[in-house]
C-alpha cells in the first residue's frame, strides 16, 4: 500500500509502497477516506517540536496523520460493536486508563494511558510524536477506543475535522466563555477559524479575528467572525477596545509566535481570561500586569468531549466545508505540506 512517509530530513516527506497491515484480535482495519494535515505535523516535520524532549525527535518512518475519516474494511476477533463499512474519526487523544490520578477524580481529559507524570515533559506517546501509526496511507489499524463513529449527517471531509474543530470548543469550554460574552481570537488558521465558528455558535458577540494574511481573514469574514484586523495595517489592540468597550471578556491564542501573548495580556479586559490552544514559544512577559488587570488564564490540548464537535458539524450549527481550500491526491504530500507552510492552503485533506 502507499503511505506518505518522513526521510528524518526537515520538511521532506515521500510516498512509498509498505505492507499492508494485518489484522489483529481487538483491532479494525480502516481505510483512509480523507485526513487533514495538522499544524503538529507541521512543526514536527520541521524539527520544531525539539522542546518536547524524546516525543519531538524528528527521525524517519513515521506516518503522521490524525485528523482522518476512515472506513471499516475488516473487523478483528473480539470486536462486537463495529462493522464493515462503519466510518470513523479519531476519538482524540489517549483513551482514559479509569485508574489514574486524573480518572479517580473525573479528570479524564488529562489521563496519558496511566503512564506516570514526567512521561508527558518527554515522552508524550510511547515512541514520540512520529512513533504514531497515522493515517496518511491507504490503511492503518485502530482500537475502537480510539475511534469515534460518524453519523451519515457528516460527510468524509467534514469528518476529518472533527477532531480540530473540537480544540477551539474546547478553549472556549476551558474559559468558561458564555453566550453574551465577547472574544477575541488571535489566529485565523483552522484551529482560530474553527474557535470562532464554536463561539458565534455559542452565542458569544462580538466575535473578533486577527491575522498577518489577508486571505485568511477574508475567509474568517466568509464564515461568520463580526471583525477582523491585521496587526500589520492597524493597532489591533485599539480596534478590538473600541468593539468592545474595555476589550473582550476572553482571548484565544491559536498561534504559535510568543509575542502575542503580550498582545492578549494588552487586550482583554481586566478580569477577563485568556486561553491558549497554540504551543506558545517561550518569550518575555510582565507578570505585574497579570495581577493588576486580575487576569486568568488557562492552557488546553482538549477539554470538551469529542462528542460535541461532531454535534455542531452533525446537527449544521457549524459549516466547515468553505475552510477546506484543497484537496490533494496522496502522491502529493510533500506538495501539500509545502502549501501549508507557505501559506497558500488553511486545510489541505490528502485522500488516499
Amino acid at each position: 500500500m502507499k503511505a506518505a512517509v518522513t526521510t528524518g530530513k526537515r520538511r521532506e516527506i515521500v510516498v512509498r509502497d509498505i505492507p499492508k497491515p494485518v489484522i489483529q484480535p481487538g483491532t479494525l482495519l480502516m481505510k483512509t477516506k480523507y485526513c487533514s494535515i495538522c499544524g503538529s505535523d507541521l512543526e514536527y516535520l520541521n524539527g520544531d517540536f525539539e522542546w518536547r524532549g524524546k516525543c519531538g525527535e524528528l527521525h524517519a518512518d513515521a506516518i503522521l496523520g490524525h485528523e482522518f475519516c476512515a472506513e471499516v474494511v475488516e473487523v478483528g476477533e473480539g470486536i462486537n460493536s463495529w462493522v464493515v463499512g462503519d466510518r470513523a474519526t479519531t476519538f482524540g487523544g489517549m483513551q482514559p486508563c479509569g485508574d489514574c490520578y486524573y480518572c479517580r477524580r473525573g479528570l479524564h481529559y488529562l489521563c496519558y494511558g496511566g503512564r506516570p507524570r514526567q512521561v508527558f515533559y518527554n515522552e508524550h506517546t510511547p515512541d514520540g510524536y512520529g512513533g504514531k501509526g497515522g493515517a496518511f496511507c491507504e490503511y492503518f489499524l485502530a482500537r475502537p477506543g480510539g475511534l469515534l463513529k460518524l453519523p451519515d449527517s457528516v460527510s468524509d471531509e467534514e469528518g476529518a475535522l472533527v477532531e480540530p474543530l473540537n480544540i477551539g470548543v474546547s478553549a472556549i469550554q476551558a474559559a468558561g466563555l458564555k453566550a453574551g460574552d465577547s472574544l477575541a481570537v488571535i489566529g485565523a488558521g483552522k484551529i482560530g477559524i474553527g474557535a470562532m465558528l464554536a463561539a458565534k455558535a455559542s452565542g458569544l458577540s462580538p466575535v473578533i479575528i486577527t491575522d498577518l494574511v489577508e486571505s485568511r481573514l477574508e475567509k474568517a469574514l466568509e464564515m461568520g467572525a463580526d471583525a477582523a484586523f491585521n496587526p500589520d495595517k492597524v493597532d489591533v489592540i485599539s480596534e478590538v477596545v473600541k468593539l468592545t468597550e474595555e476589550g473582550p471578556d476572553g482571548v484565544i491564542i491559536a498561534v504559535r509566535e510568543g509575542n502575542v501573548l503580550n498582545q492578549a495580556i494588552d487586550m482583554v479586559r481586566r478580569g477577563g481570561i485568556i486561553s491558549l490552544v497554540g504551543a506558545v514559544s517561550p518569550t518575555e512577559v510582565n507578570p505585574r500586569l497579570w495581577y493588576m488587570k486580575h487576569l486568568r488564564f488557562v492552557g488546553t490540548m482538549r477539554f470538551a468531549p469529542i462528542l460535541y464537535s461532531l454535534n455542531l458539524i452533525a446537527h449544521r450549527q457549524v459549516n466547515l466545508k468553505p475552510l477546506i481550500s484543497a484537496v490533494m491526491p496522496l502522491d502529493d504530500a510533500r506538495k501539500a505540506f509545502d502549501s501549508m507552510y507557505s501559506g497558500e492552503n488553511i486545510v489541505v485533506l490528502l485522500k488516499p
